[in-house]
């Protein structure tokens, strides 16, 4: 890994979250161990709660080490990749350690010993899936350096973690092996720098399994702690708490929107090969110039045998309603096409509802619960991404009314 922060893909941890950490350590610990120190942020946190426990750590950086150390000089803090290198805690040091972690999101080359760091944390995941990914080696050994004397790990992950595809395998194993305690998601834009949303682990290795795990988010601004959900999960399920707040509105359905006879396609054209083209495509920057729901496009008519590909099953006509499928500032908010004719991007989606079922899903659209259910099953880390599975299974909202009765 490169010795930058950007390279690292690593942010430092704001206090607020820092503090919320720390509270996670118990008393009776010994010592405490944060593999991607970075600043000591995390490690000045617990030593202020718990004055007796000894701090010990790992910076790759040669500057922040130095930075980190100098703020902290009590901590043994090592310079080196907190995945490779030798703690040597002393023995006085070792009868209950636990863990804190806001490791790095990245990429990383993968060597033998860090394999068998996965193997050895999760014994039943096969997958190549996501097994260059930084922030899983970091998890697995810090998992195991808690699991030796019965510890706590307190790791912030992305929530790509909690709630997406790449980390399901991973996901499915800790909770199958671990007792996961809680997943508080951490609002977006609480790290200054990017705004990636994060999702805070809580494991006890000193536990059996447990299925009961608490999901609540956490408000930086106000410090606060909101509980969502806290009950049975199963080993896999998403932790992330939009996703548990949007259940309640899944459960109440009587009727889907696979129900109804729409019919879901994204475009297959990306923005940059209608723009080689010349051709222009509704792209998710046109939504944002709907008014009032409603969007004209410009007609676009087939000029080649080239451009005829692009046309087949990703058009949007008059009535269709779009709805971005993927981004990072864009509008979630259905819009109609109001005239015209032309092809979408693939990150757009074209939703075309049977005449009979229009007003009806039109309502369900305006319903108040849309935004939140929507929310709900958005997946990603700074991009969100909304699938066709999850649309076909929206709710069709009725009456405010209706919904609270």
């Amino acid at each position: 890994m490169k010795s930058t922060r950007k390279a690292l893909g690593q942010y430092m941890t704001p206090g607020d979250v820092a503090r919320l950490m720390a509270s996670y350590i118990p008393a009776g610990t010994t010592a405490v161990i944060d593999l991607a120190a970075g600043d000591c942020s995390l490690l000045r946190a617990v030593a202020a709660m718990h004055s007796s426990v000894a701090l010990y750590g790992c910076e790759i950086d040669d500057a922040i080490h130095r930075k980190g150390q100098s703020s902290l000089p009590a901590a043994r803090i090592r310079s080196g990749n907190g995945l490779e290198v030798r703690l040597q805690i002393r023995a006085a040091d070792n009868s209950q350690v636990s863990v804190v972690a806001n490791p790095p999101y990245t990429e990383t080359e993968v060597t033998p010993s860090m394999t068998r760091l996965l193997s050895l944390a999760f014994p039943d995941v096969s997958t190549k899936l996501g097994y260059k990914r930084a922030e899983l080696y970091f998890l697995a050994r810090s998992l195991l350096l808690a699991r030796k004397t019965g510890g706590i790990v307190s790791i912030l992950m992305p929530m790509g973690f909690g709630d997406g595809d790449i980390y399901r395998h991973y996901r499915k194993s800790l909770m199958a092996n671990y007792a996961l305690l809680e997943a508080i998601e951490v609002q977006a834009r609480v790290f200054g720098q990017t705004e990636a949303r994060t999702v805070l682990l809580v494991i006890d290795t000193s536990k059996s399994v447990t299925r009961k795990v608490e999901i609540s988010r956490f408000d930086a601004e106000s410090g606060k702690k909101a509980v969502i959900y806290r009950g049975h999960l199963d080993a896999g399920e998403r932790l992330d708490a939009r996703y548990q707040e949007g259940r309640v509105f899944a459960a109440s359905a009587q009727c889907r929107l696979a129900d109804l006879g729409v019919t879901i396609v994204r475009g297959r054209v990306s923005y940059k090969e209608s723009r080689d083209l010349a051709m222009p495509a509704v792209h998710t920057s046109d939504l944002s110039r709907a008014r009032r729901g409603k969007l004209d496009i410009e007609v676009q008519t087939k000029k080649n045998a080239e451009e005829n590909a692009f046309f087949s099953e990703i058009v949007a006509e008059t009535g269709d309603i779009l709805l971005s499928r993927t981004g990072t500032r864009v509008s979630w908010k259905p819009i109609v096409v109001k005239s015209g004719r032309a092809p979408i991007t693939d990150h757009v989606f074209r939703i075309r509802v049977p005449a009979k079922q229009k007003q009806r899903v039109a309502r369900a659209f305006k319903h108040p619960a849309f935004e939140s259910w929507l929310a709900s099953v958005a997946k990603g880390v700074c991009a969100t991404v909304v699938t066709k599975k999850d649309l076909m299974a929206m709710p069709i909202f009725e009456s405010v009314t209706k919904q609270a009765a």
